[in-house]
C-alpha cells in the first residue's frame, strides 16, 4: 500500500511540501482550492480539464469542500469541530482526525462529523473526513505497519495538523474476472521499482472516489482474492 506524493518533473515531493505549503494547521478553503491547481490530469468527455475548481462538472463540489475547511476557522463553528492536536505543534485539528483515547474524544469526533454533514445538508458522501478513521489508525496502531511505523506516524502527524483531503483507490480493474490479479499484473497497479525517493508504480486502480478533488490518493489491495504472486 502507499499514499502517493506528488511528482513534478521527475522529482518526488514529500507530503509536507506539496503545493509549497509548510503550515502546521488545518488548511483554509482558499488554500484547499489553490492546492487543486497543480496541473493534475483529469479528463471528462474526452477533453482535458484545465482547472477542476472552475470546470462546471467539479466547481460546485470544490466550493462546498472549501466551505468545510473554512468552517474549521469559523469562530461560530470551530468549537463543534476541533480538538487540540497531540503532535506537539500546539494547534487544533478536526476531531475525527485524532485517534480517540476517551469517551469524550469519541463524542467529539461524532459531533465534528455531524457538523460538517450539516453544512452540506448530508449530500456529500465523500467529504474529507471519510478517510479520517483510517488515518487515525496510522497513529493509534502504528506497529501494524512494521517495519514502516515511522512513516505511518509521520502521515498521522501531517494529517492531524493539516487535515488533507485523501481518497482511496483499492479496486482492481475488472479484467478477466476468472483470473487472479497476478495473472493480469500488467493492468493492475503494481510496484515497478523502489527508490530512496519512494515507489514507482504502474497500472490502474478503479473506484478512486473523489480523486479529482483530493490532495492525496491511498492505494491498496481490497478483498479476499487469492494472490499467488
Amino acid at each position: 500500500m502507499a499514499i502517493k506524493a506528488k511528482e513534478t518533473a521527475g522529482k518526488t515531493i514529500p507530503p509536507e511540501d506539496t503545493g509549497d505549503v509548510r503550515v502546521e494547521r488545518p488548511q483554509t478553503g482558499a488554500e484547499y482550492l489553490d492546492s487543486l491547481r497543480d496541473d493534475r490530469t483529469v479528463y471528462i468527455y474526452g477533453e482535458r480539464v484545465k482547472d477542476v475548481t472552475t470546470h462546471p462538472a467539479f466547481r460546485n463540489t470544490a466550493r462546498m469542500v472549501a466551505r468545510l475547511y473554512d468552517a474549521l476557522h469559523d469562530d461560530k463553528r470551530k468549537h463543534r469541530l476541533l480538538l487540540p492536536t497531540e503532535t506537539g505543534n500546539g494547534g487544533m485539528t478536526h476531531a475525527f482526525f485524532k485517534a480517540p483515547k476517551t469517551m469524550d474524544d469519541l463524542v467529539a469526533g461524532r459531533e465534528a462529523i455531524a457538523e460538517w454533514a450539516k453544512i452540506t445538508y448530508g449530500w456529500m458522501g465523500r467529504a474529507p473526513d471519510y478517510k479520517a478513521a483510517f488515518l487515525a489508525t496510522l497513529g493509534a496502531n502504528a506497529d501494524f505497519y512494521e517495519p514502516y511505523q515511522e512513516n505511518a506516524k509521520r502521515w498521522y502527524k501531517f494529517s492531524q495538523e493539516r487535515v488533507p483531503f485523501i481518497n482511496h483507490a483499492i479496486i482492481h480493474p475488472p479484467v478477466d474476472r476468472d483470473r487472479p490479479p497476478n495473472e493480469v499484473a500488467d493492468v493492475c497497479c503494481h510496484v515497478e521499482k523502489e527508490t530512496d525517493a519512494g515507489l514507482i508504480v504502474s497500472g490502474a486502480k478503479v473506484v478512486a472516489t473523489g480523486s479529482v478533488l483530493t490532495n492525496y490518493t491511498f492505494v491498496a489491495h481490497h478483498g479476499l482474492i487469492p494472490l499467488q504472486d
